[in-house]
């Protein structure tokens, strides 16, 4: 196995020597060699010139396939995958490095070769091939094995991120959608509500009773207003919908008691009676015979 190391210093540009820190080295590593369908990689590290390490430099890996960005970890280490497997064909790979003002770049070349047959193949020895449990990786080719598991695993999940992102905005344009027409459904039919209906009813009513009929259709309609609400917090609390049916009429259902005082109400309202007048009558609503 064949390993391209490059070193090279941080060269300072900036023209405000304040700003500098102390100079250190910057290195890179990467096999000369990748088969076709293979993840290419790029190790590196930064030290100063005492060899400690250094952390958060800045690192850039122009792939030829795409870029990733990372830094150094607290050893001065850092290790990149490409975003995708490579090609038969010889590639190369810059490397930017940058910490406060200095920066360098170096560069590495690889290439991309043919997947080449198993040693068992080429040398036709008579034997049983391992299982995939029984073949021991070095430790190298388990971090590859590891790097290109983890890559597959992230390009799936933001697959998946991106179908039920794609789904949830279908969803809340179709909601959109739904809502817009139900307005404009309520705009054509405006004219028929029952409330709109009931009051050119009573425009053919007599005067001095219209604004009563026009009292008691409130009535009801409050009432109504409420059973249905009363409806539909059932139906969030989980009941049933014959449950919820039952509470709606429960909350609609008016006593003989509860019309005849709103009606005793709108007649001395109207000016149609006394509340002396009113008071006669009993709790049936009719006036007592005098025997």
């Amino acid at each position: 196995m064949f390993i391209v190391l490059l070193s090279c210093i941080l060269g300072l540009f900036s023209i405000n020597p304040a700003l500098a820190t102390e100079d250190f080295t910057f290195s890179i590593s990467s096999l000369s060699e990748f088969e076709a369908g293979q993840f290419p990689f790029v190790n590196g590290k930064a030290v100063t010139l005492d060899k400690n390490p250094v952390s958060d430099v800045q690192i850039q890996v122009n792939f030829p396939s795409g870029i990733i960005k990372t830094t150094t970890n607290s050893t001065g280490q850092f290790s990149v995958l490409s975003p995708v497997p490579t090609d038969i064909g010889e590639y190369t790979i810059t490397v930017y490095a940058k910490k406060d003002n200095k920066f360098t770049d170096a560069q590495i070349t690889y290439k991309g070769i043919e997947s080449k047959p198993s040693i068992i193949q080429e040398s036709q020895i008579e034997k049983t091939p391992k299982s995939n449990e029984e073949i021991e990786l070095d430790p190298f080719s388990k971090m590859i094995q590891q790097l290109e598991k983890q890559k597959t695993e992230e390009v799936e999940r933001e697959i998946n991120i991106k179908e039920l992102q794609q789904v949830d905005e279908q969803r809340r344009l179709a909601q959109i959608d739904l809502e817009n027409d139900l307005k404009d459904s309520e705009k054509r039919n405006e004219s028929y509500s029952l409330r709109n209906v009931f009051y050119r009813f009573i425009q053919d009513v007599d005067s001095s009773v219209r604004g009563i009929f026009w009292q008691q259709f409130l009535f009801t309609e409050k009432i109504t207003q409420q059973a249905h609400e009363a409806e539909e917090e059932a139906l969030k609390e989980g009941k049933s919908s014959f449950q919820a049916m039952k509470i709606f009429q429960q909350e609609a259902a008016v006593t003989q008691k509860e019309v005849m005082d709103v009606n005793k109400n709108l007649s001395v309202k109207y000016g149609n009676a006394t509340s002396n007048v009113q008071n006669l009558f009993d709790k049936n609503g009719k006036l007592p015979r005098e025997e």
